[in-house]
C-alpha cells in the first residue's frame, strides 16, 4: 500500500508580530533623527546669533580705538594749546540732544580758516571729534576730562543694543560708574559719573592721553 507523505507548509511564526516590531523600531529612529535634526539646527541658530553679536562688537571696538587714536593724535599737535583747552565735560544725553538737533558746530572752523590759534584750534578738533564719534557709532558721543600736564582722560560713549543683563537677556545694562579705585579692565570701561551714569544700553572706554 502505497503511502502519500503530506507536506503541510511550515507556519511562520510570529510573522505579523515581528513586522509589527519592525514598523516600531522604524518609526523610533525616524523621531530619533528629527530629535538629533532639531537640536543640531537650534545650535547653528545660536552660533549665528553670537556671531553677528561678536562681529558687531568687533566692529564697534575697531569704531572706538580710531577715534581716540585721532583725538590723542589732535593733541599732540597743538602743544600750544592751554592745559585745559581739550577738557570737553558735556554730557551723553545732552550732546546726543545737539547732535541730533544738528547744533553742534565750532565757533571757526580750522579746517577752512587762514589762521587759528591754538585755542581755536583745539574748539574745532573737538567738534570734528565728536561728529566723527556719532558718524562712526550707534549714538556716539565724546568726553575728556582732566589737563595737559598731569593727562587727559579721553572716553568715547556709544549705544550697545547687545549690552544686556545675563540674568535677563531682555533688558539693557548700565556700565559702572568711575571711581578711583577702579583698575584694568573696569577703570578702561566704566563711565565717568558726570557723563554717562547708569545710562542703559550705554558703553564706554576710557584712554588717557598724554602729550
Amino acid at each position: 500500500m502505497l503511502m502519500k507523505t503530506l507536506h503541510k507548509p511550515a507556519k511562520l511564526i510570529g510573522t505579523r508580530s515581528g513586522h509589527t516590531d519592525q514598523q516600531g523600531s522604524t518609526l523610533i529612529e525616524v523621531l530619533v533623527a528629527i530629535l538629533i535634526l532639531s537640536i543640531g539646527l537650534l545650535g547653528i541658530a545660536g552660533m549665528q546669533v553670537l556671531t553677528m553679536r561678536y562681529s558687531q562688537g568687533g566692529w564697534a571696538r575697531a569704531a572706538v580705538a580710531a577715534n581716540l587714536s585721532d583725538i590723542a593724535d589732535r593733541v599732540r599737535a597743538n602743544p600750544s594749546a592751554s592745559v585745559t583747552a581739550y577738557q570737553f565735560l558735556t554730557d551723553y544725553t545732552t550732546q546726543r540732544t545737539a547732535i541730533e538737533a544738528g547744533t553742534v558746530t565750532a565757533p571757526k572752523d580750522c579746517e577752512t580758516a587762514i589762521t587759528c590759534t591754538p585755542a581755536e584750534l583745539a574748539a574745532s578738533q573737538i567738534v570734528r571729534w565728536r561728529l566723527a564719534l556719532a558718524r562712526d557709532l550707534p549714538g556716539g558721543a565724546g568726553f575728556i576730562s582732566g589737563q595737559r600736564d598731569t593727562g587727559y582722560v579721553a572716553t568715547v560713549m556709544w549705544f550697545d543694543k547687545s549690552f544686556v543683563l545675563d540674568s535677563a537677556p531682555t533688558s539693557l545694562d548700565s556700565a559702572a560708574a568711575c571711581d578711583s579705585t577702579q583698575t584694568g579692565i573696569a577703570g578702561r570701561t566704566c563711565c565717568p559719573a558726570s557723563a554717562a551714569s547708569k545710562l542703559p544700553g550705554i558703553r564706554c572706554t576710557n584712554m588717557l592721553v598724554t602729550p
